[in-house]
């Protein structure tokens, strides 16, 4: 009896509360400011996901120029640098094909300078000390000459010649004595584009490369004349026996003061040189 009577108590229960659910849902869709306020918070939601959708296309378009732009400087990039490379080849050919060339005497090499290179390495020769005739000037002669055949068709008037002889140090230095032959090396700096031999220096002017120094070398004063040459301040000398053979001389120059002002120079001093590249 007692479960009948509080099973029946549940279902009253249930039976008014669901009526009052009921009634106030009829309210809230009967009443017209709910049913606006529920209108303007769908609307503000439509323009909120309008705006995030025109931003949206706004970020897309963006990117979109982005991308051509980054594909148009990739582009100008890929041009500039293949035109870059060219240049870079053009020059790097050029520097094969020029530079500076000049000769280092008495030595067997060139100095050990970046950019500096050996082209052949031989031995001073020129004319004899006391011959009036042949070449004035001195010759880098190849240590492997390439001879003319024996049967070469020449015929020289009257027979006579020009003659060339191998070239002899004249004063000892160092290692070498009175006698020794004179090598000599011919350099080539592939980034310089001039060269030139200073008397009466062992440094060069600003800008300009120093190759190597030493002392100023000519024919002796009372023989026929040949050139001025800068002899290496550390000579080597070519093994072979010590004869006294002459020919092209190497003397050391000394300073005559008169027409020569002194100071700056001084009387009977040994004059220095130096060989500069740019």
């Amino acid at each position: 009896m007692k479960f009948t009577i509080f099973t029946l108590t549940l279902l009253l229960f249930q039976i008014s509360f669901e009526e009052e659910f009921n009634e106030e849902k009829r309210l809230l869709l009967s009443d017209p400011q709910q049913i606006q306020s529920e209108i303007h918070a769908l609307q503000q939601e439509v323009e909120h996901f309008k705006d995030l959708a025109a931003e949206f296309q706004a970020q897309k378009q963006e990117n979109q120029a982005l991308k051509a732009e980054v594909a148009d400087l990739k582009q100008r990039f890929g041009l500039q640098e293949a035109d870059l490379n060219q240049r870079i080849g053009l020059l790097e050919s050029s520097s094969q094909k020029s530079g500076s060339i000049y000769i280092r005497w008495g030595k067997h090499s060139c100095p050990k300078l970046n950019g500096t290179e050996l082209v052949y390495e031989g031995t001073a020769g020129g004319s004899y000390y006391t011959e009036t005739g042949n070449g004035a000037n001195t010759l880098c002669l190849p240590h492997d000459p390439e001879l003319l055949p024996d049967h070469f068709p020449l015929i020289s008037d009257g027979g006579h010649f020009s003659h060339i002889y191998g070239g002899e140090y004249q004063f000892s230095l160092g290692k070498v004595v009175v006698q020794d032959d004179v090598p000599c090396s011919v350099c080539r700096v592939k980034m310089a584009t001039s060269s030139m031999m200073i008397p009466a220096k062992r440094s060069c002017p600003f800008g300009w490369s120093k190759q190597y120094s030493g002392l100023l070398t000519a024919n002796t004063y009372y023989a026929n004349k040949n050139d001025y040459l800068c002899l290496d301040e550390d000579p080597d000398f070519i093994e072979r026996s010590r004869q006294n053979e002459n020919g092209r001389l190497f003397y050391p120059v000394k300073t005559i003061c008169g027409t020569l002002p002194c100071p700056p120079y001084k009387n009977a001093t040994l004059v220095s040189c130096v060989v500069c590249t740019m």
